[in-house]
């Protein structure tokens, strides 16, 4: 179909997609409104209107950009402080509780394709399952990599990933009214919240978010690093192909297990682990690798919104919303009934249902926002522990439901 601007016209079109994604970030940064609705949201809201109004085309060659380089760069930069030793070390506690959290997106998982296999199909169901629950364990970035992983259907993950952020963004609204419910609070220990500071959260809201000094050697150890890793995991895939040869007649255990060791994301993801826990001295001197990382994962969402059709959306995604609803439910949920049964503190099972469904950046803005200082760092942690384990579970969910 005929667009203002020609599919071919790829230094025009990443103009629009860089202004879009600029307008989105800016948008959630200056008005409250915009911060609830969260700039992924924004950028795929903006993205549809520029595809829908046939302003800009639904595909073109400049799109697989994206995914071909900055979704795999974007892995080792938003990783960058993966040393597992630290994340054992200062997140312990609330690792331990991200991990109950993600048993209940693994069982909300499990009761949606249930609910709705035979509506979507398969392997669509099968997809859409490994999908959501990479994406609500680690995040979008985990979404990306099944998605490419399994090469699924534009039909499939472009309505899956709107109705992903806005439930994702009105779970965060409801995770922030139960921790200021009383009934919640006379049901379940609350330390952080007794003890939290309005005035204190400001300023460490303030001082968190300032702008960081990033020298132009801070940006080329940050891409090197990336392009580094990139490499090192294409060199590991190719090799591990090799080992593992022809499985077609091997048993499920063997296949399951031969995906996911030649899987180019489950590899970035080992290998940037790896380096980051053994050169985690020399790395933290390097600012700004996760602002590279998300601002290539704000591209990658506003590319995600321009194939979306707003018709198919509106007359398939009811079901993407009923699927993604079922899984953020279950796990708030099941998180919430652990916690109350092991006696866990209220503050720490919002904040881990917040960084399964939303990733590190958003469980440091709720820990803040809701003035628990000394939850920003624990909350970050678990975050990032999400995207390492999100992309193989996702894959551990795909295979399964496709021989069950």
């Amino acid at each position: 179909m005929k667009t203002l601007i020609d599919a071919t016209d790829h230094s025009t079109l990443w103009a629009l997609i860089a202004i879009g994604t600029a307008v989105a970030i800016w948008l959630e940064q200056n008005f409250r409104w915009a911060a609830k609705l969260s700039a992924p949201v924004l950028a795929l809201l903006i993205a549809m209107l520029l595809s829908n109004t046939r302003i800009v085309p639904a595909e073109s060659p400049a799109y697989d950009f994206v995914g071909d380089w900055l979704v795999p760069l974007a892995i080792p930069l938003l990783l960058f402080r993966a040393n597992l030793r630290e994340i054992i070390r200062s997140g312990g506690r609330m690792v331990l509780v991200f991990h109950i959290s993600s048993v209940g997106t693994l069982l909300g998982t499990a009761l949606a394709v249930w609910v709705l296999r035979g509506r979507l199909g398969s392997p669509d169901t099968e997809h859409a399952a490994g999908m959501m629950a990479a994406s609500y364990i680690g995040g979008s970035v985990n979404f990306m990599a099944l998605k490419t992983s399994y090469a699924v259907r534009e039909g499939v993950s472009n309505p899956l990933i709107v109705a992903d952020n806005f439930v994702m963004a009105g779970i965060f609204v409801v995770l922030l009214s139960i921790a200021a419910s009383r009934w919640f609070r006379a049901r379940f220990p609350h330390p952080h919240s007794v003890d939290s500071d309005t005035a204190e959260a400001g300023n460490l809201a303030a001082q968190h978010w300032q702008r960081k000094g990033i020298a132009l050697l801070d940006v080329a150890w940050a891409l090197a690093f990336a392009f580094a890793v990139f490499a090192l995991a294409t060199l590991l895939g190719r090799w591990t192909k090799g080992w593992f040869g022809d499985v077609t007649h091997a048993g499920a255990g063997i296949q399951m297990l031969a995906t996911l060791c030649t899987n180019k994301f489950v590899l970035l993801t080992a290998v940037t682990l790896t380096l980051a826990t053994l050169l985690a001295r020399p790395l933290a001197k390097v600012n700004g690798p996760e602002e590279l990382g998300g601002y290539m994962l704000a591209l990658f969402l506003f590319t995600m919104g321009l194939p979306a059709d707003l018709a198919a959306v509106l007359t398939k995604a009811p079901l993407f919303f009923v699927f993604c609803g079922i899984i953020a439910v279950v796990n708030l949920g099941f998180t919430l009934a652990v916690g109350k049964l092991l006696r866990l503190n209220l503050e720490e099972l919002l904040l881990a249902v917040n960084a399964n469904l939303g990733g590190a950046p958003s469980a440091a803005a709720m820990a803040i926002s809701a003035g628990w200082p000394r939850l920003v760092l624990p909350g970050i942690l678990a975050g990032i522990w999400g995207y390492v384990i999100g992309t193989p579970v996702g894959i551990m969910v795909v295979e399964f439901f496709l021989r069950h």
